[in-house]
């Protein structure tokens, strides 16, 4: 009889945990994403395609331990209010003002990374990365450029005095941060020490001048596009601050700006813009004609509420930061073949 219950102990132990393993695998709500979402409809040849959508690191297939299985996670990982972006090599970097955080989700190896405590973040507005792996998370509350090695590990901070930084671009080939100064409304270019090396700018609504700036990004020559908020353009300068050109007008038609918030170039050339007013984004060629726009109000895949930033990574993987659906929202940009 001792061993009979004994053996009932075991089987009632192995029923439990058989339970709570099953309630664990499935604690994960699944998301049925659609395989067949593209811009423009048919019978045009689609252009934009709608891959999927980040919550969490179980939306990047994240395989988990028999113990966090059993027991859960000891940590939560969705985002909140995600609103800075960048993406390379597989790595998608996101800025959250909601969890008060930066996320690293590494697509390739399926895992996520929380950048260290050291070197706290309190306003994580805008973050960059180069081709060595160096993190730039621009601290739009503290006014520095906070700087992570390849491992996640605190280096060092650029302090920038009178200076709110919310936008982020490093050019490779000169060794150069872009630092979009929101309230200076200017663009503060330092070395890889964080010494300023120039500036270029300044309020106003002459052609270079800004009214609170809000993005940035480098086409492949280095040329520097930057999204001049209230003046509603994009303005386009070399490497070295010199005017280019610019356009856009305010509107609320395609081809116009209302709210603009995030800009991003892809392979081509072509200009991305995000728009919080009208939940979408807007896609241009460089000389501004508008190609086509994506989104519109809503929770649903490819709708968006209140878009932020937008990173395009070297094989045309468009990312949005969709702030109040609290996601980030992946595209492709398909090339003509």
């Amino acid at each position: 009889m001792q061993g009979r219950g004994a053996m009932r102990s075991f089987f009632m132990i192995v029923l439990a945990g058989s339970f709570l393993l099953n309630s664990a695998c499935s604690s994960a709500p699944s998301r049925t994403e659609p395989d067949n979402l593209f811009w423009p409809l048919p019978p045009q040849t689609p252009r934009i395609k709608y891959v999927k959508s980040i919550y969490s690191e179980d939306d990047i297939g994240r395989e988990y331990s028999l113990r966090e299985k059993l027991f859960g996670k000891s940590y939560t990982d969705q985002l909140g209010r995600p609103y800075g972006i960048f993406a390379r090599r597989g790595k998608v970097y996101v800025t959250d003002i909601g969890a008060m955080r930066v996320w690293i989700y590494d697509l390739i190896e399926k895992r996520l990374r929380v950048l260290g405590e050291e070197g706290a973040i309190q306003l994580p507005s805008a973050i960059t990365a180069d081709a060595d792996g160096n993190v730039y998370v621009a601290d739009a509350a503290k006014s520095k450029i906070a700087v992570y090695d390849r491992d996640g590990r605190y280096s060092t901070a650029f302090i920038l005095e009178n200076v709110k930084p919310v936008a982020l671009a490093f050019n490779e080939a000169l060794r150069r941060l872009y630092v979009v100064d929101r309230i200076g409304h200017k663009i503060v270019v330092l070395d890889t020490a964080g010494k300023m090396l120039f500036e270029f700018g300044g309020q106003g609504v002459e052609e270079g001048r800004f009214n609170m700036p809000l993005a940035v990004d480098l086409d492949k020559g280095g040329n520097v596009h930057v999204l001049d908020n209230r003046n509603f353009r994009v303005q386009t300068f070399d490497p070295d601050g010199k005017f280019l050109r610019t356009f856009g007008s305010v509107g609320d038609r395609p081809g116009f700006f209302s709210n603009p918030k995030g800009l991003a170039l892809d392979s081509e050339g072509h200009i991305y813009v995000t728009d919080a007013a009208f939940s979408n984004f807007q896609i241009f060629e460089q000389s501004g004609s508008v190609l086509l726009y994506v989104g519109k109000l809503g929770p649903d895949p490819g709708q968006l509420y209140l878009p932020a930033g937008i990173a395009i990574d070297e094989n045309d993987y468009i990312y949005i930061a969709d702030q109040l659906n609290s996601r980030v929202q992946v595209f492709q940009y398909l090339k003509e073949r």
